[in-house]
């Protein structure tokens, strides 16, 4: 655990300090103190020898945190480290954060197993709160007072920089930048006008409000201030990372630009946010939480540990929010779930609602929302309207951990018949979770044509106007009305000849979309005869529809594992083999690959007993735990097997790592198969078995591990986090864990090289496959199969079929010499085809 010293000219303050700081820890943190000489009659001063010793009582190698009180407090801290050894030094850090305050802050942070880097922060920020106090009662002249302590930047680097984004700084660009600040060592603030804010600080950089043309002072210092700015002017030069002009899947369709426009009595009209006709039965559920009531709680650390685990389920909610809608719409729009977690990890946010319950003693609930109000009062000072619309985000993320502190559960939004959905206000994570074969159109009383719900409608396709006020008192469930989301229009009660013409236009509508995604109905062939399988990544057999409609000539990823999730108990066997029977049947002979239960890591199941891990994704998961839980791995292979029968069924394993594993898993695979022989149960006597490619060991063992099975699927995601050592999930780090890092684009080279020498074809089921930047470079290094979530099928076989093998590979040959994930996106960037597709494809 960190241990803490407080140093001081007086031994009576240090002890008062401590005693102040175990009133709230009781004696759960290592406190020493080192305070005052020894000199009866002066006896106000500071000691180096004291210092060292108080260090060497706490030490440890997790950390030393040393705060001082002023002066010679500082110089005697500084003597003290070179009375430490070597090894000792590297441990120990010097704080210059208010000696009081900091030492209650880092004492309840280290008390909650806080990180070094988090313990000196939170000592750092601690008189954010008594700032903001008193900031009412400054004289107007005053300056106005930061939100948290500036370092000195009397030595910072300055980089000054013109946003060029057509919509500002919002929230995906915003991600962006926070994330590769926070890959860096160093302390950024950024400065627009007379207002400086943190740069870690989501919610203080969305309040700048930085629009198109506005001008932004990044001051960095610490170790890594020149690359960091460095790396913020390369970000800023590719438009933060954000897509540009109309090709932004956030352009909002033509329309009227608000409900203003007279109408007729049943006619209403709103702000038209997705475009597409919709005609059916309004389904108008509340989404409303209890009200928060304010308490007194006598346990303040226990209330707070309370808030942290309803943090941490939201964030893992939230991962899982964002890689659903990756797997459903693409990384884009997923990105929006990317900003709503660093709304919670703000460190400002967590500071404020640690304040209250530390100091005042707030319940959490009361504490929580009283300090999203303050974010939510910033986002409303600002002058525009795309930025401001950004406040969803702040609620939807903020109700998310009241729901946790509340235990309330997320409203359904299933229906059994298609429906029009209406409500006052729908957050952008529901909006992720609406199916679009049962979301007819979507009407909301707030909001505007830029929100978050907005985007991810248009992404799902659902017809969708926004800013419909009083809708609500209008209708009621089950009444049929009709919507057309181009123009705003809604129509309460249409009449024969509107709902003729509507119907009408929807089937242009329809037909417009089955024109753009022509393309994937098409055979991914290139130009000189090459051609590549295309495949879908699916969760269930709902899945199936909208992907063979995007052209998915079969699937490529069948992740089993959503069959145990959301549930309190194991699935049976006959539950799995009508889930798998169901979605081969859907495929009507087309290829369906089953990768077999792949939990742990990100995929916890509580009813499993994988328990808690120190790291999770190096841990009890995938193949791991299937060979040692026989009595859950041999039903569900039995399910498998069983819906091989007639079928056109692959079985996948995941998470593996050595040549012994694959044979367990065979040898298991063949008991089973004895087993349903002997009962006289058919099955696919010739079903083919392959294994994920996603350790650093697999790819080293290609060649091997060819040897014992029918086929390869490159998993890019994991790959590319445990080749480059960095967890994908931590923004610090995720940016190394790319999928174009010169050492997967390698890896992947080596272990298709390896796949064809054994005569066993490979595949690809990552994020990576539907990257249609990427699509050339791997064509180029020799995939057979591409596997993707829906969306991006029509996109990924367009560039198939506009490619020559032969330019492919030569790509693919350049990006093998270069170094870094830069030049390789830029070569990629640059690559295109040099003739056009021919018009006559079958």
């Amino acid at each position: 655990m960190i241990g803490i010293v407080i140093v001081s000219h007086s031994a009576k303050l240090a002890e008062g300090i401590r005693e102040l700081a175990m009133q709230m820890v009781k004696d759960r943190v290592p406190i020493a103190v080192a305070g005052g000489i020894e000199d009866p009659h002066d006896p106000i001063g500071t000691d180096p020898l004291r210092v060292a010793a108080a260090i060497e009582a706490v030490y440890s190698v997790d950390g030393v945190l040393v705060l001082m009180d002023l002066g010679s407090a500082l110089m005697s801290a500084e003597t003290a480290l070179e009375f430490l050894e070597p090894d000792q030094q590297k441990n120990v850090f010097l704080c210059e954060a208010p000696v009081v305050e900091g030492t209650i802050a880092a004492a309840v942070e280290a008390m909650l197993g806080r990180s070094i880097t988090q313990v000196m922060a939170a000592a750092r920020n601690a008189l954010i709160a008594k700032r903001q106090q008193l900031a009412p009662l400054l004289p107007q002249s005053a300056p106005e007072a930061s939100s948290e302590p500036l370092p000195n930047m009397a030595e910072a680097l300055v980089l000054t920089l013109t946003v060029p984004n057509r919509l500002g700084l919002h929230a995906r660009p915003l991600v962006k930048l926070i994330e590769l600040i926070n890959h860096f060592s160093a302390e950024v603030y950024v400065t627009k006008n007379a207002t400086t804010v943190n740069g870690r600080s989501i919610n203080q950089m969305a309040a700048l409000g930085a629009r198109q043309g506005d001008e932004l002072h990044f001051q960095a210092v610490g170790q890594e201030a020149a690359a960091t700015l460095t790396a913020i002017q390369a970000l800023a030069a590719d438009n933060f990372a954000d897509l540009d002009g109309a090709a932004r899947t956030e352009q909002a369709p033509v329309g009227v630009a608000g409900a203003t426009k007279t109408v007729a009595p049943h006619q209403r009209l709103g702000i038209p946010a997705s475009v597409g006709i919709a005609i059916g039965p309004v389904a108008a559920p509340g989404f409303v939480l209890p009200a928060v009531v304010e308490s007194i709680v006598d346990d303040a650390v226990a209330e707070w540990q309370r808030f942290q685990a309803a943090i941490q389920a939201a964030l893992a909610e939230l991962q899982a929010v964002q890689r659903s809608t990756q797997q459903t719409v693409g990384p884009d729009p997923a990105l929006i779930f990317a900003a709503h977690r660093l709304i919670l990890q703000d460190p400002e946010l967590q500071e404020n609602v640690r304040r209250q319950i530390i100091d005042e003693h707030r319940n959490a609930e009361a504490a929580w929302q009283q300090a999203l109000q303050g974010i939510v009062d910033r986002y409303q000072a600002i002058e525009d309207d795309y930025l401001r619309a950004r406040i969803a985000d702040v609620l939807d993320s903020g109700q998310r951990v009241l729901r946790h502190l509340l235990k309330v559960a997320l409203p359904t939004l299933e229906f059994e018949q298609s429906v029009i959905l209406v409500a006052e206000q729908l957050m952008p994570s529901d909006t992720a979770r609406l199916d679009p074969t049962k979301i007819l159109g979507l009407v909301t009383s707030t909001g505007g044509a830029t929100s978050h719900s907005a985007i991810l409608a248009r992404a799902l396709g659902i017809p969708a106007i926004v800013g419909v006020t009083d809708l609500l008192s209008d209708v009621t469930d089950g009444q049929v009305i009709a919507l057309d989301g181009a123009t705003g229009q809604i129509w309460l009660a249409p009449t024969p000849e509107v709902l003729a013409d509507l119907q009408q236009k929807r089937t242009q509508w329809l037909a417009a979309q089955q024109v753009a995604i022509q393309a994937g109905r098409q055979s991914a062939i290139t130009r000189d005869g090459k051609r590549i399988e295309i495949g879908a990544n699916i969760s269930s057999h709902h899945d199936l529809d909208f992907a063979l409609e995007m052209g998915a000539e079969g699937v490529g990823l069948f992740r089993s594992e959503f069959l145990w999730m959301g549930r309190e108990q194991l699935p049976d066997e006959a539950e799995q083999l009508l889930a798998f029977r169901t979605a081969a049947q859907k495929l009507d002979a087309r290829p369906l690959i089953i990768r077999t239960l792949d939990v742990g890591g990100d995929k916890p199941i509580a009813y499993l007993g994988i328990g808690a891990e120190m790291n999770p994704f190096l841990g009890w998961r995938g193949i791991r735990y299937c060979l040692d839980n026989p009595e859950i791995f041999k039903p569900h292979l039995r399910a498998i097997l069983r819906a091989s029968a007639e079928q056109s069924i692959k079985l996948m394993l995941p998470m593996v790592s050595t040549v012994a594993e694959v044979q367990r898993a065979k040898t298991m695979i063949a008991a089973v198969q004895d087993e349903l022989r002997s009962a006289g149960i058919a099955f696919d006597h010739a079903l083919e078995i392959g294994i994920m490619i996603e350790t650093p060991s697999a790819v080293l063992l290609a060649d091997q591990l060819a040897q014992t099975v029918d086929f390869f699927s490159i998993g890019t995601n994991d790959l590319a986090q445990y080749l480059m050592a960095a967890d994908r999930d931590n923004a610090q780090v995720a940016s190394l864990a790319n999928a174009l890092q010169p050492t997967v684009i390698r890896a992947i080279q080596h272990v298709v090289q390896a796949a064809h020498a054994a005569g066993i074809w490979v595949g690809m089921c990552g994020e990576l496959a539907g990257n249609p930047l990427a699509t050339a470079l791997l064509v180029g290094l020799g995939l057979d199969e591409l596997s993707m979530h829906a969306r991006a099928i029509p996109q990924v076989k367009a560039r198939i079929q506009q490619l020559e093998l032969t330019q492919a590979q030569q790509l693919a040959e350049k990006c093998l010499t270069l170094g870094s994930v830069t030049a390789i996106e830029e070569l990629l960037a640059e690559f295109a085809p040099v003739t056009p597709p021919s018009d006559n494809r079958g």
